[in-house]
């Protein structure tokens, strides 16, 4: 924990309303959005009240709970940048961006790669190693494999999703299969990767059962990005605040009690994951959760969600979109997005050096 958390300890838990936009669970590959938004917000619960009611006005929306395709359309392109610009939100918003495909790539690259280089002590994800190789193989392997690629990260998807022991099984077979079959592409530059990756599929047993719920008392989500967006939020509005945090989020049943306390270890103790974050734990209060039509704060949270997660949409196509520069004065360090120049090992270690 840093020293102003520390010294901040009988402070109250900061407040922060958080809500989603694109969440398609654990499918990743064909969901209704390749991107997942999370906004968390920290203005008072009457100031949300007044802007709420401000952007109703603008718009002439009657609805109980306004919803962020009111605010895309044309007409209201001026509410939107009025919202995004709003004083009150300048240091109040985050927003946390996932592109699901790459997402889907980190993983990959983490339960195998990365846990064969744990295993023989070393973290790569202190000098920015991990991510340096997640972002080569995101934008080199469709180049290099075509569908085989894509067949791949299914059969890896499926794995993950795997409802029973023997579909785990199944599909752990399919995925090293897949792995094999691009393999026999010799002259692929990104063999070395699919080399580690197909090394470390044995480290994929013990995932499987955490993910079946097998010698724990729920069964692990490792591909709902909302898990990792919702500790992102708890880790930036910590280091921001030094106080706990306390979430308050729209009724999600991925965030079970038992989920929210294996978060809440984690963000303690980020060391259990990446030994290099020994000393760099937050406190999670607790997370509640509410119905958005009945909190402003959360609606609010809901209307920055779904304008970030149709700009980056809009970008991540080629299609510029003029709310751009807004939603990237609010969006999170953390977020989960592929960069080009993060195929630069030096620029991938400065990234990690300074998380």
């Amino acid at each position: 924990m840093t020293e102003k958390a520390q010294s901040s300890g009988l402070a109250q838990p900061l407040v922060v309303a958080c809500d989603e936009s694109g969440n398609d669970g654990e499918n990743l590959l064909a969901g209704s959005s390749p991107v997942f938004a999370h906004a968390s917000v920290t203005v008072s619960s009457a100031r949300a009240v007044e802007i709420m009611a401000e952007v109703r006005a603008r718009t002439r929306s009657a609805s109980a709970e306004l919803k962020s395709k009111t605010l895309l359309h044309p007409k209201n392109e001026g509410t939107a940048r009025w919202l995004l610009e709003h004083r009150d939100l300048e240091d109040s918003v985050s927003l946390h961006l996932t592109n699901k495909r790459y997402f889907l790539v980190t993983k990959l690259f983490d339960t195998t790669i990365e846990e064969l280089a744990s295993a023989n002590g070393y973290d790569m994800y202190a000098d920015g190693s991990a991510l340096c190789g997640a972002n080569v193989l995101f934008f080199t392997a469709p180049a290099f494999y075509g569908q085989r690629w894509n067949a791949l990260l299914v059969a890896y998807q499926d794995f993950l999703r795997a409802k029973s022991a023997s579909d785990a099984h199944a599909s752990l077979a399919t995925l090293e299969a897949r792995v094999l079959d691009s393999l026999s592409l010799q002259d692929a530059s990104a063999n070395i990767f699919l080399d580690l990756i197909h090394a470390g599929i044995k480290h994929l047993q013990l995932l499987s059962r955490l993910q079946l719920g097998q010698g724990i008392d729920h069964r692990l989500r490792t591909l709902d990005p909302l898990i990792p967006a919702v500790g992102a939020a708890v880790a930036y509005w910590a280091e921001q605040s030094g106080r706990s945090v306390e979430i308050l989020h729209d009724t999600a049943k991925e965030l079970t009690p038992e989920r929210v306390a294996t978060m809440r270890r984690y963000l303690a103790e980020p060391e259990i994951a990446a030994p290099h974050r020994v000393g760099k734990g937050v406190k999670l209060a607790g997370v509640t959760l509410v119905d958005s039509k009945r909190e402003e704060r959360v609606q609010l949270a809901d209307l920055l969600a779904g304008l970030g997660r149709s700009v980056i949409e809009a970008e991540s196509d080629g299609r510029p979109h003029p709310l751009t520069a807004l939603v990237e004065r609010h969006m999170s360090r953390l977020s989960i997005l592929p960069r080009v120049e993060l195929m630069n090992p030096e620029a991938a270690k400065a990234v990690a050096l300074g998380a």
